[in-house]
């Protein structure tokens, strides 16, 4: 991307961004490269409130190092200090970009110190600090490319006497760094781990002699076994982790040495690992897994390169192509389980590729049923188009294996049929996927009859559904891909059928319903937007003119006629028209209601298809000259209606995209006599200003884009007069301005009004509601274009640094703004007026370098007035807030001063509350920590909060708990707050005085425990004193006791508390609240009805009970159920059951139910309750299984060998897809778990094999196809 040369001083060193002649730069006593580093770090200092300054002066800086390290040349001492001090300047700023460029710029310093610097990485053996968090990172990302670039030699003169003796400091550093791994039994954090092996692997390690001829002495890093343990990586194949498993099949198939083979061992984990992860969930993983997969295909074909190459004999007990030979296996280990292939001639090394790839495939195809997820079937697709497409395997020309692997030989009619039926998939993506698919693979000799193929693609075209629609479109695109010579007559038949079906609704409406014209105009739409056709450009030209535009133009118009009646209804619920209502007039309400709905959806889907169909004429036959004058008008004139008129989002949306086409189509044009877009912006500004009729113009109607500046300096300069204009024409000024600003096409077009703007949008803040509602709404789309968008929610005052401005870099930009906003304080007495310059000013700071230009510093005192003044606690709050946002260091010390020195005593309770919230702030800060937290003791010694609001007393006590201040909770007047109940419950839960009988009064307060129980259920026992947790489960229970009619919020919570701190609970209480939960859960009028608060009930129940046939039933049916929360709970309940069962060859019926309950989670839609059930499962299948393994994988084993005794027929226990009833539902239902799937897919025996688990087949891991 090329770096944008933008600020100040330095605007001439772009060149530098370009390819340089080094020679030049370097060269002379003072090279010219010196001053232009020198220039470029003065900028960065100079100018740090400009952000265009800092953003190229950062990028210009990394330039220059990375030239230093291009012609190798060093960088003088005294810059060091001033490049270090720069990137800590810029290392959080506030764009992204700079802090990215900061981070490079480190990264190129340490790489010329490395270069020049023999000493700094010499570290005593027992000195590392891999086992931190984020050093191990900061291994893999970077230190380890430098080290393969920088490494230290043997000492000068000295010989090498051994190759293999490791002297370097870095073959010592990552024997160090392989040895703590290796070392952590079992890995403390596997992914990490193996990613840092596979940084290792994938870095490209020199072997270029040095100066003095010497080479140097090397770790050999060429594979992963030389890294890892086969025990570890079979662990990191089969972990309950996605991630783990992802990191370690890049592991395994990426390595920098393409030649390098692929053993036994490691086909072995390639097929367990693409067996039994076809469904990941998230784009990036699956995205992830596909570039690995191109990777292992790469190198299977650079591999069997040189095997192919060399002529084989026909003798297979010839020693030198057997599997155990060298030749096979570069580490010369043992290889058994080879099935050769068929052709003699073949080595053992392509032969086992060719099988692994058909293998591939096959499990590829057998992934697309439509029994299985959206995830496997997606993932299956993205398999098929590598294996498919032979550039995957070819890597520097090497292309012997792609020529010989023949795999388009293994598509027939049966692979054929399964990706036709993903043209019927519920997700377009997999539609599309397939389409391109059937598009690009050559099945054979695969007839498609036209008859059949209409037939079902009419069958779903009568349907309204839109699911239906699509797929009838894909069926008709992929039949017209392999017969484009029907294009026109399957075109010319769509258009007759549409105006059939025009002609009977226009008889009768109610008929749209029956004869659909939606799924008609879609067909017509996809293919006239993806012609399939060869014929001339005149022989199209005619068509188009002849066929298209004189028979659906007509049959365009007279839909939109027929459906508009409807389409502007403004009934949510539909509409019915007059004419018709009278022949339905004996249908139910219910039936009508779903006849309106019916009429409403097939009528707005056909207005949008003719939107988008017009769209096509204006874009594509347009600029040809085949659309006349009079169409063009008559499209035009449709869109302006719907923009001005239609209330209806769809049906404007769909507008928009059309007439945003015609716009451009008349700006560019050179056609003569076409209409003027001026003209509609004039008659758009004067409907706006009041000079025209308003009565049919919508109050959040766009205008159409301009071409050039002085068009929307025109639209500008007429929405923001304000002179003239009604408060109705007003509101319709700002919403247009509103969508000019949020534009993203005229962003940088557009900047030069957004100070005018600004101003319009706070003088409108003092009008009515509803101009003031739009001035707001204009005024917050200002603050995102010119602050940008908030990366995290905003649930406090305090805005977030990357969405703040320097007081310089703001008001350069804005001038006029700066004794603007100055005189709005001053004056301003209107809240809602006054809130939007607190709001600009929060978004502004004051750079330790800033100039005196603009300073912040003067509105310091009028917002403290404000803070002081206003009885709103709104605006009390934003003025603090602004004050803390914009003061600089001098000001924080002088409110730390007022702070100390404001009269509390005798205060008003709002200037209480304002010097409360500035106490908060600065405290934040640690230069004044000492100082605000003695006055908070000094407020909380003297007691003198007793006689505060309860707001105010709440909020010192909250601060004095943050700053771990002692108070008394007996000296708080309990009887008169409410607020302040929370902070004491938390000082309560800190003491252990609280058993003294004046610090246990405050329990006795129902409102304190029940802030106590949701402080302990939030944070957990941990906030709890260990003295203290027995005496607060003795309260729970009594509590959920003695009011039975509580709320049931706060019944949850004492469930939940005392659910989790079984461990704390004496025998007494344990059987006290088991008796309890009986008698509760067995009372008819229990008002527990949130299936979490019963959840929290069972849990409690059967924590000291065995499982019974109810409790197991409550676990499959919460299984079914959208609440996470109850699905957890309901799961751990289960599964500490299923903890308890040892592992053995039968189970019971009860125990067969049970662990049928919870391996139904397996199939969850969330991975996490996945990975917990596995977690929960797992040492049923192997008991030395180290850690869970993968949730497929579990389920399959779990399902054969603790439910099925062994037994390979799973089919009983096949979950039954939600039967769908055949009928035209106006919505396709949304899918409840799309990670479901009701077929089992994956290899058992291979699983067992690799896990140790039942009978091992000696043969199971024949590779077939």
């Amino acid at each position: 991307m090329p770096v944008r040369v933008a600020g100040k001083a330095i605007l001439d060193l772009g060149y530098l961004h370009t390819r340089v002649n080094t020679e030049e730069l370097f060269a002379g006593d003072n090279p010219k490269i010196y001053s232009e580093l020198e220039r470029t770090l003065n900028a960065s200092e100079q100018y740090l409130n400009d952000s265009d300054t800092v953003i190229f002066a950062t990028a210009t800086l990394k330039r220059i190092l990375i030239i230093f390290q291009t012609a190798k040349q060093p960088l003088p001492i005294r810059y060091w200090n001033k490049i270090v001090l720069h990137i800590k300047r810029v290392w959080d700023y506030s764009a992204d970009c700079a802090c990215y460029d900061a981070v490079e710029t480190f990264t190129s310093l340490l790489a010329l110190h490395l270069g020049s610097c023999n000493e700094c990485l010499e570290r005593a053996p027992i000195d590392s600090h891999a086992n931190s968090a984020q050093d191990p990172k900061l291994i893999k990302t970077r230190v380890i490319p430098m080290l393969q670039k920088y490494q230290s030699s043997d000492s000068v003169g000295k010989k090498k006497t051994n190759d293999s003796k490791q002297s370097d400091t870095a073959v010592k550093f990552l024997n160090q760094l392989l040895n703590q791994l290796n070392g952590q039994q079992p890995a403390s954090d596997l992914q990490l781990h193996l990613e840092i092996v596979h940084a290792l692997v994938t870095t490209t390690w020199p072997r270029k002699p040095e100066k003095r001829g010497e080479h140097l002495n090397l770790v050999d890093f060429s594979h992963w076994t030389q890294c890892l343990s086969e025990t570890l990586m079979s662990n990191a194949i089969f972990h309950v982790d996605s991630e783990v498993r992802l990191s370690a099949f890049r592991l395994l198939v990426e390595n920098p040495r393409k030649t390098l083979i692929f053993n036994e061992t490691d086909i072995e984990f390639i097929k367990a690992f693409l067996d039994s992860n076809m469904t990941f969930q998230t784009p990036s993983a699956r995205h992830s897994l596909i570039s690995a997969f191109k990777c292992m295909c790469q190198r299977l074909g650079a591999s069997a390169e040189n095997y192919l190459k060399s002529v084989q004999t026909s003798d297979r007990d010839s020693d030198s192509f057997s599997p155990d030979s060298s030749t096979f296996d570069y580490d010369n280990r043992a290889i058994s389980k080879w099935k050769l292939g068929g052709d003699t001639n073949i080595h053992p090394v392509p032969d086992s590729y060719f099988q692994l790839t058909k293998w591939m495939a096959k499990l590829a195809f057998e992934s697309l049923s439509s029994k299985g997820s959206y995830f496997r079937r997606i993932m299956a697709l993205m398999q098929i188009d590598v294996l498919y497409t032979k550039e995957s395997f070819i890597i520097d020309g090497k292309k012997l294996f792609a020529d010989k692997l023949n795999l388009d030989s293994t598509l027939g009619s049966d692979r054929h049929t399964l990706v036709v039926d993903c043209l019927d998939d519920s997700y377009e993506i997999v539609q599309s996927t397939a389409l391109s698919m059937l598009k690009k693979l050559d099945f054979g000799n695969v007839k498609l009859d036209e008859e059949i193929c209409l037939s079902e693609a009419m069958k779903l075209m009568n349907s309204t559904r839109s699911r239906s629609s699509l797929s009838a479109g894909y069926r008709i695109r992929y039949y017209l891909a392999k017969n484009p010579e029907r294009y026109e007559a399957f075109l010319e038949r769509f258009i007759t059928d549409l105006k059939y079906r025009v002609d009977a609704t226009t008889k009768d409406l109610i008929n749209i319903t029956k004869l659909p014209l939606h799924p008609i105009l879609n067909i017509l739409e996809l293919l006239l937007k993806n012609p399939s056709w060869e014929k001339t450009a005149l022989e199209k030209i005619s068509f188009y003119r002849t066929s298209i535009l004189d028979n659906i133009l007509p049959i365009c118009h007279q839909i939109v006629s027929v459906v508009t009646p409807v389409v502007y209804n403004m009934s949510p619920e539909g509409c019915i028209p007059l004419e018709i209502s009278e022949s339905l007039c004996n249908e139910s309400a219910t039936a009508l209601t779903e006849i309106s709905q019916h009429l409403l959806v097939c009528c707005w889907r056909a207005h949008k298809h003719v939107s988008g169909m017009f769209s096509w004429i204006i874009e594509a036959l347009a600029p040809l000259s085949l659309v006349t004058r009079d169409e063009v008008e008559a499209i035009g004139l449709y869109y302006w209606t719907q923009l001005t008129e239609c209330k209806h989002r769809g049906a404007f949306e769909s507008a928009t995209d059309g007439f945003t086409h015609l716009c451009q189509f008349l700006w560019t044009t050179s056609i003569e006599g076409l209409p003027d877009p001026n003209i509609w912006l004039d008659d758009v500004l004067s409907a706006i200003s009041g000079e025209k009729d308003l009565k049919n113009l919508c109050s959040t109607r766009r205008k159409p884009k301009e071409k050039r500046n002085s068009a929307l300096k025109k639209a500008v300069d007429s929405l923001m007069n304000r002179q003239g204009k009604t408060s109705e024409y007003m509101i319709h000024s700002m919403n247009v301005m509103k969508t000019i600003i949020q534009n993203a096409a005229l962003h940088e077009r557009a900047v030069f009004c957004y100070e005018r703007t600004l101003f319009v949008a706070i003088d409108s803040c003092r009008a009515e509601w509803s101009e003031r509602n739009a001035a707001s709404q204009l005024f917050a789309a200002l603050l995102t274009k010119i602050f940008g968008v908030t990366r995290t929610a905003q649930k406090t005052l305090s805005v977030d640094p990357k969405n703040r401005k320097s007081n310089y870099e703001f008001f350069s930009k804005f001038p006029s703004l700066y004794s603007y906003l100055y005189n709005q304080l001053l004056i301003e007495r209107s809240e809602f007026s006054l809130l939007p310059p607190l709001i600009l000013l929060t978004h502004l700071y004051t750079p330790a370098s800033s100039t005196e230009l603009y300073p912040l510093r003067p509105f310091v005192p009028p917002l403290l007035e404000i803070a002081l003044r206003e009885k709103r606690e709104t605006l009390r709050s934003h003025a603090v807030a602004a004050i803390l946002a914009i003061s600089d260091i001098y000001s924080k010390g002088d409110l730390c001063k007022w702070i100390e020195k404001f009269d509390y005593k005798n205060a008003r309770q709002n200037h209480i509350h304002s010097f409360l919230m500035l106490i908060e702030g600065l405290g934040h800060i640690a230069e004044y920590v000492e100082r605000i937290a003695n006055v908070v003791e000094k407020i909380v010694r003297k007691y003198a909060f007793k006689k505060w609001n309860d707001y105010n007393m709440n909020q010192i006590l909250t601060i004095a708990n943050a700053f771990g201040i002692k108070f008394d909770v007996e000296d708080v007047p309990l009887s008169t707050i409410c607020l302040t109940k929370r902070p004491v419950a938390v000082k309560l839960l800190q003491d252990r005085d609280v058993f003294r009988t004046e610090m246990g009064d405050p329990l006795k307060d129902a409102e304190v425990r029940r802030e106590v129980f949701r402080i302990i259920s939030k944070h957990g026992w941990e906030a709890c004193t260990m003295y203290l947790r027995a005496c607060i489960i003795t309260l729970a229970i009594n509590d959920l006791n003695v009011e039975p009619d509580s709320q049931q919020c706060d019944a949850k919570i004492m469930l939940e508390i005392l659910s989790s701190g079984r461990e704390f609970m004496s025998e007494v209480n344990s059987k006290n609240l088991k008796n309890l939960i009986e008698k509760r859960l067995e009372d008819p009028n229990l008002n527990w009805t949130l299936p979490s608060t019963m959840a929290y009930a069972l849990k409690v129940k059967y924590a000291t009970a065995n499982a019974d046939l109810e409790l197991i039933n409550w676990i499959r049916e919460c299984c079914e159920l959208d609440d996470i929360e109850t699905k957890e709970i309901a799961l751990d309940v289960g599964g500490l059951f299923v903890l308890r069962l040892p592992m053995k060859k039968s189970y019971t019926e009860l125990e067969k139910y049970l662990i049928h309950a919870v391996s139904l989670y397996l199939q969850d839609e969330s991975e996490f309750l996945r990975q917990r059930t596995a977690f929960y499962l797992s040492h049923l299948i192997k008991s030395s299984c180290q850690g869970a393994i993968n949730p497929a994988i579990c389920r399959l084993l779990i399902i054969k060998w603790c439910l099925n005794e062994g037994d390979e027929n799973l089919a009983d226990y096949i979950c039954e897809k939600k039967h769908v009833e055949e009928t035209d539902d106006l919505f396709d239902a949304c899918a409840l778990n799309q990670f479901a799937e009701y077929a089992f897919f994956g290899d058992i025996r291979m699983y067992e094999s690799s896990l140790g688990v039942g009978e091992v087949n000696s043969e199971m891991y024949d590779i077939e196809f």
